[in-house]
């Protein structure tokens, strides 16, 4: 039991130190791109000396005939909401989802959107549930 706690702890550690924000005097990096098809389209931007966060936000229309994502991601000072995901139906055929993430550490809202990846899971969302999860084996 104590080897598996070591573990889940250094595995932890390591994801979040690999996207870990920047050093002493160096702003963060996050993509930044607004209402675009595809992570392609999104830039590497340094973000103001304010800005703490990476944010990203997907709204992915599915149709009968396929599925529209667009994209926006940009710097924030804070997270705006938690991560979260919203569904409506907006008519027969039409499903819509607004997806929202947060994540610290420079780039980090680069990574696929969950229509591109299933198993994609922010880092941040990822560690919150690995330390609950090291708090309950402890």
């Amino acid at each position: 039991m104590r080897a598996l706690v070591l573990v889940l702890w250094a595995l932890l550690m390591s994801a979040e130190c690999a996207g870990s924000p920047t050093g002493p005097g160096e702003n963060l990096s996050c993509y930044q791109c607004f209402k675009v098809p595809s992570q392609a389209f999104c830039t590497p931007t340094a973000c103001a000396s304010t800005d703490r966060v990476c944010v990203s936000n997907a709204v992915i229309f599915t149709l009968r005939l396929g599925v529209k994502i667009l994209l926006s991601k940009r710097c924030a000072p804070r997270c705006p909401n938690t991560n979260m995901k919203f569904e409506w139906l907006s008519g027969p055929g039409l499903l819509g989802q607004i997806i929202r993430q947060c994540c610290l550490g420079s780039l980090c809202n680069g990574a696929p959107t969950p229509q591109e990846s299933p198993w994609a899971l922010p880092r941040g969302l990822l560690l919150q549930m690995g330390l609950g999860l090291l708090r309950a084996l402890l």
